[in-house]
């Protein structure tokens, strides 16, 4: 089959719905490629613009932006574009119904590891600014769910100046999932919280603990379509403030934010292709012509006038690798790392590495060059992690690099 539109974007996390949305609402033709989930299905849900740069903590990551490199995707993009996309994003989930709540600095979210995690735009049932004006608080799990263990929390909690008074007390509830074979996790107690029994089952259950602690902290179990509804409702009718952890994978708040953008997609006449992988790029004096993708009913041939390339990288499989050479993996570009591997890492375990920066150099058109800054091809652009020039996990600005380059990249796509 060969089919053409005006914009084709490759990837199905952040950076890629956000750059076809864009694109697609401005009233272009787009065709999304997907090969999997996207990164959003193990995520938090919520946006990290930049929580540490150089290692030291950051207030208000705007402020800090300039204190990166040049070739940083924030300097590219610039700090216009980033609030442009966060206020996008926010509007985009407050008509669906999920309320992402921005402070006027970096918060402090709760993980199940018992961490603080730094954030800015995040949904309104994680904020936990209550646990500042309270002395009492419950640390809420389900029987057999392995990965969220309230003594642990509680310990790591402690460990923080602020919290260290406070009067944490465990409470593990009932496992409603009598069926399962296996430890349960919080998507499946999320799932189930979304029927009548299951939401009237964990209002049971909370109820003696609310009596007695003015907030509780859960895993990610309230709902999934309908999460905010089911907060707001447990809030009112048990009169406490209750705060959801971040946990580790499946990522219950980052598949709602992927159902939130999957339905606006539908909305906004974007052609959805799941499950294909890109095997073939056609190219012609500097520009793209067609991507060739593979898929169960075979070959197909994807026309358009720009290209967006949002892969991710080596856990996405926009990046490949073999000893002494990296490269993206569509349009093979070579990436700039040194022959040594041994120099890729850092023997710093929390430390910047070659190996958390490597991808495609951009400009500030998001568009590849070579060493020199010459475009390499004038309708490609690319976006989120296979951008190279920032360390998503020591800066802690995976999403908000991702949210802002799909943004962007869709916008400049849009005007071409």
């Amino acid at each position: 089959m060969n089919r053409k539109t005006d914009i084709v974007v490759v990837g199905s996390g952040i950076a890629g719905m956000t750059a076809a949305l864009t694109a697609a609402q401005s009233g272009k033709k787009v065709t999304l490629l997907t090969h999997g989930v996207g990164s959003l299905a193990i995520s938090s849900g919520s946006i990290d613009v930049l929580g540490y740069v150089n290692g030291e903590a950051v207030s208000d990551p705007f402020k800090a932006i300039s204190d990166l490199p040049e070739n940083h995707p924030y300097r590219l993009v610039g700090e216009a574009d980033l609030r442009a996309s966060l206020g996008w994003l926010k509007e985009l989930c407050g008509k669906a119904g999920l309320t992402m709540q921005a402070e006027e600095g970096n918060h402090q979210l709760v993980t199940v590891m018992g961490t603080l995690k730094p954030s800015w735009l995040t949904p309104i049932s994680f904020c936990a600014e209550a646990m500042k004006d309270v002395l009492r608080i419950a640390v809420v799990s389900v029987e057999d769910m392995k990965d969220v263990h309230p003594g642990l929390i509680i310990d790591q909690l402690q460990r923080y100046p602020d919290l260290a008074k406070k009067e944490f007390a465990k409470a593990i509830l009932p496992n409603p999932i009598h069926q399962a074979h296996r430890n349960v996790t919080p998507l499946d107690i999320a799932r189930y919280v979304e029927t009548p029994e299951g939401l009237q089952w964990l209002k049971d259950s909370l109820a003696p603990y609310a009596k007695l602690y003015p907030v509780l902290l859960l895993p990610p179990i309230l709902g999934m379509k309908h999460s905010q509804k089911i907060w707001e409702e447990l809030c009112a009718s048990l009169k406490t403030r209750i705060v959801e952890m971040v946990s580790i994978p499946p990522g219950v708040a980052g598949l709602r934010l992927r159902e939130i953008m999957k339905k606006a997609l539908n909305e906004a006449g974007v052609y959805l292709v799941e499950n294909t992988e890109v095997t073939k790029a056609e190219v012609e004096q500097g520009a793209c012509k067609a991507l060739t993708t593979i898929a169960t009913g075979g070959e197909n041939r994807w026309e358009a006038d720009s290209f967006i390339i949002a892969t991710g990288g080596l856990l996405g499989g926009g990046i490949g690798t073999a000893p002494g050479k990296a490269w993206e993996t569509i349009f093979k570009l070579p990436l700039d790392m040194p022959e040594n591997t041994e120099e890729w890492s850092s023997p710093n375990i929390f430390g910047n590495s070659l190996f958390a920066k490597m991808g495609v150099k951009v400009n500030e058109a998001l568009k590849p060059v070579d060493a020199e800054g010459n475009v390499i091809f004038n309708n490609v652009r690319f976006a989120g992690r296979i951008v190279g020039g920032y360390d998503f996990a020591a800066e802690k600005s995976g999403h908000g690099v991702a949210l802002a380059t799909g943004w962007h990249a869709g916008m400049l796509a849009v005007k071409e």
